[in-house]
C-alpha cells in the first residue's frame, strides 16, 4: 500500500509503516467514510467527524512506557530526540511478538522535571517511573500577581533624596518644608565644626609638685564566663534535578494469549539504544515500565477526557442463592434435621426390599403408641 505524504514535496513514507500503523489506517479510514455516510443522510453532523482521539481512554488496556532521562537539561534534549526516533525500531519488534496482534506508539512524549532529596528518590524517578517528586514551577499569574504588590508598597513610601514623600490631601495645602530645600555648603560646615571643636578643648596639664602616682598592679578581673554557641542548624540538602521523557505504546493482545514476556524484545532494543556513541553512563539513563490503562498518570488525559478506573470483583454466589446468609438461614438447624430424615428415607431401594422398608417403619409406630396407651390406663 503506497503512502504518500500530502506536504510539499511528497514523498513515499512506506518504509516507516509498519503492521500495526497500516491496521489503524485502515479502521481510521473506514469509521471516516461510515460517520460522512451518516452525515449525509442527516443522522449525524460535522463535528462527530473530528472527534478527539481515545488512545488512553478506552483504546488499550495495557500500555509500555518508554522512559528516558539524564541530569542535566542539554543532555536530555539531546537523548530524549535520540530515543524517540527509535521508538519505530521496538513497536516493529513487539510487532513479531506471537502474543501481540497491535503495537501502537502515540505520536508525542511528555516532559517532566523532578526534584529528589537522595539517590533512593533518584533511582524511583529513573528506573520505576516514579510521579512523587515531580517539580510544578510556579503559574505566571502568581508572579506577576507578587511583582504589583511589591510595586504597590514602594510607591506608598516612596523617598526622593532621604526625604519621605508627602502625599498631597485634596482640599488641604501642605507646608514648605525649608530643611528639604536647603543645599549644604561644605565650606561653612567645615569651619563650624573646627570652631566647636576649639571652644570646647581642654588643654592636658601636668603640675610638677604633684608626684606622679605609682603605678598599681591591676587587678585581675574575673573572666566573663562564656556563653555557649548557638548550636549551627543543618544545612538542608541540596535537591537534584532529573529530567524525564516518556512514551507510551498501546498494546493489545491477541486472542487466546495467556502469557506475555517481552524480555528479550526490550533488552534488545536498550542494548542498542544505548551503546550508541551519543549515550553517557551516569548522565543518561534508559528504561521500560509495564502499566495498566488505569494507572496512567493524570497529565496525559485532556479537560473532559474521563481517566479508566479499576473494576470491583463481587463475590460469586450460586444461582439459587439469594442475598448473603439468605439460604443458610432458610436452612432448618441439625436437629430437627435428623427428626425429619427417618433411617433409610431418601435413598430408592429395590423393589425387593421395599416390603421389608414397610414392616420396619409399622413396627416403629406401634412402639412409639405403646407408652402413650399405658399412660392413659394408669390415669384411668
Amino acid at each position: 500500500m503506497p503512502i504518500i505524504t500530502p506536504a510539499y514535496p511528497s514523498m513515499c513514507a512506506t518504509h516507516n509503516i509498519g503492521k500495526s500503523s497500516m491496521v489503524v489506517i485502515q479502521q481510521e479510514l473506514e469509521k471516516g467514510a461510515q460517520v460522512t455516510e451518516e452525515i449525509m443522510v442527516g443522522r449525524r453532523q460535522w463535528k462527530d467527524l473530528f472527534t478527539r482521539h481515545t488512545f488512553f481512554t478506552t483504546g488499550f488496556r495495557y500500555y509500555l512506557t518508554v522512559i528516558a532521562s539524564s541530569r542535566t537539561k542539554t543532555a536530555q534534549n539531546a537523548w530524549s530526540g535520540f530515543v524517540e526516533s527509535r521508538v519505530r525500531v521496538l513497536v516493529n519488534k513487539l510487532e513479531m511478538h506471537p502474543s501481540i496482534a497491535l503495537a501502537r506508539p502515540f505520536n508525542k512524549g511528555y516532559d517532566r522535571e523532578h526534584r529528589c532529596k537522595d539517590s533512593a528518590q533518584v533511582d524511583e524517578v529513573i528506573f520505576t517511573g516514579s510521579l512523587a517528586h515531580v517539580y510544578k514551577p510556579p503559574a505566571d499569574g502568581e508572579e506577576l500577581v507578587k511583582t504589583e504588590v511589591k510595586k504597590e508598597i514602594k510607591q506608598e513610601t516612596g523617598t526622593e533624596n532621604d526625604v519621605p514623600v508627602t502625599q498631597e490631601i485634596p482640599g488641604v495645602k501642605a507646608e514648605p518644608n525649608p530643611q528639604a530645600n536647603m543645599k549644604s555648603d561644605p565650606t561653612v560646615e567645615n569651619k563650624e565644626n573646627d570652631a566647636r571643636a576649639a571652644l570646647y578643648a581642654i588643654p592636658e596639664m601636668k603640675s610638677e609638685e604633684e608626684p606622679e602616682a605609682e603605678e598599681q598592679p591591676e587587678e585581675e578581673k574575673p573572666q566573663a564566663e562564656e556563653k555557649p554557641q548557638a548550636e549551627e542548624k543543618p544545612q538542608k540538602p541540596e535537591e537534584m534535578e532529573i529530567f524525564t521523557t516518556n512514551h507510551y505504546i498501546g498494546l493489545q493482545l491477541a486472542e487466546g494469549a495467556k502469557s506475555l514476556d517481552l524480555s528479550r524484545e526490550v533488552n534488545d532494543w536498550k542494548a542498542m539504544c544505548t551503546s550508541n556513541e551519543l549515550y553517557k553512563d551516569g548522565l543518561m539513563f534508559l528504561s521500560i515500565q509495564h502499566i495498566k490503562n488505569t494507572a496512567l498518570p493524570d497529565d496525559v488525559f485532556e479537560p473532559g477526557e474521563v481517566k479508566p478506573r479499576p473494576v470491583k470483583k463481587g463475590l460469586k454466589r450460586g444461582p439459587s442463592d439469594g442475598p448473603a446468609g439468605a439460604g443458610r438461614d432458610q436452612r432448618p438447624p441439625p436437629a430437627k434435621r435428623q427428626q425429619q430424615q427417618a433411617p433409610g428415607q431418601g435413598k430408592t431401594l429395590p423393589p425387593a426390599q421395599r416390603p421389608q422398608q414397610q414392616q420396619q417403619q409399622q413396627q416403629q409406630q406401634k412402639q412409639q403408641q405403646q407408652p402413650t396407651s399405658t399412660a392413659a390406663a394408669a390415669a384411668g
